[in-house]
């Protein structure tokens, strides 16, 4: 008798040891790839989705592709441009939700102790107001006891506050003038409405960001070295009221090539209608120059993790790029 139960428990422990083994064996749905899809839903499409992970679009649907690969079924019904969640997509939403809510949860439990404190952190419009935010707000669930001062700041205003005044900041260089962790690059380029030809006018209406902004600085000089009078008919620090002006036809504006891209009603202007080409921007991430409380450094460190360097960024365009002409 006595043999028996302990040939039952040896059977039992044997086929636990195989289910955990069989566990181990069996495919993993990445982190990485069910952030991507939970975001495409919570942001409401890939667009908004890539800028709240600071991924291309490309990249975003790579990892949506990349994830139906792994559970062998479509997350969108056809046509995706609807984005409405297939039978499946439904069901995955909420394992996905619990298992980046479990691995948060881990995260907070492996790390000793509160963190409390404030940091000061300085950042372009751009960055404040379409990519920090709900970056912040998860920052907050992770860590409750810390205050964030967040500055929307313009870039040379901010690199003289980095240190006195900012533990961190995302600001805009010029290439090859920045320090820390490359971010982003990206174009900036002359922009006016659809509707209107303000850029006919003399001198030029320009709507800019106040004094110290880097794209305000190079389009005055860009104007002026070309020949060309100009006036500022609108300044402000939100780029959302300079899109405005512009779209309403009262200016040309100098913006970042991405937010001329998400705003249908504005076109490129050229060379050929006498607007030089202006210099690129490089966003980086910087911490001061000192010893930083931990509360910065979390920070810190948790944007590091989220917001992956511009070479990162490079090599999944390669890849995406790569797999294209493959499946072509």
């Amino acid at each position: 008798m006595e043999r028996d139960v302990e040939s039952q428990a040896a059977s039992r422990e044997y086929d636990d040891l195989e289910g955990r083994k069989d566990m181990l064996r069996g495919r993993l749905l990445a982190p990485e790839l069910l952030r991507a899809f939970v975001a495409v839903v919570e942001c409401n499409g890939y667009t908004p989705a890539a800028h709240y992970l600071h991924r291309t679009q490309a990249a975003v649907s790579q990892q949506i592709s990349r994830l139906e690969d792994c559970i062998g079924a479509d997350l969108f019904e056809k046509p995706t441009r609807q984005l409405k969640l297939s039978g499946q997509g439904k069901v995955l939403l909420g394992y996905a939700r619990r298992l980046l809510a479990l691995n948060n949860e881990a995260m907070e439990k492996l790390r000793p102790g509160i963190v409390s404190g404030a940091v000061r952190m300085g950042a372009t419009n751009c960055y404040a107001t379409t990519v920090l935010p709900l970056l912040l707000a998860e920052f907050s669930e992770l860590y409750p006891a810390i205050h964030i001062d967040l500055e929307v700041g313009v870039a040379e205003e901010m690199q003289r506050k980095l240190g006195p005044a900012f533990d961190l900041t995302i600001n805009a260089f010029q290439g090859g003038e920045g320090n820390g962790v490359l971010l982003r690059k990206d174009p900036v380029v002359w922009a006016m409405s659809h509707r209107a030809r303000p850029h006919l006018k003399t001198p030029i209406p320009l709507a800019v960001l106040p004094q110290g902004s880097l794209l305000r600085r190079w389009a005055q000089e860009a104007l002026t070295a070309a020949g060309r009078r100009w006036v500022v008919v609108q300044e402000s620090s939100s780029v959302e009221v300079l899109k405005a002006c512009v779209l309403a036809g009262l200016a040309v504006g100098g913006f970042q090539d991405s937010t001329v891209r998400a705003a249908p009603g504005l076109r490129l202007l050229l060379p050929e209608e006498g607007f030089p080409t202006l210099p690129s921007t490089e966003m980086w991430l910087e911490r001061a120059d000192r010893e930083l409380p931990r509360a910065a450094k979390c920070l810190y460190e948790f944007l590091l993790e989220q917001l992956p360097p511009w070479e990162v960024q490079e090599s999944a365009l390669a890849s995406d790029s790569a797999g294209e002409i493959a499946q072509g």
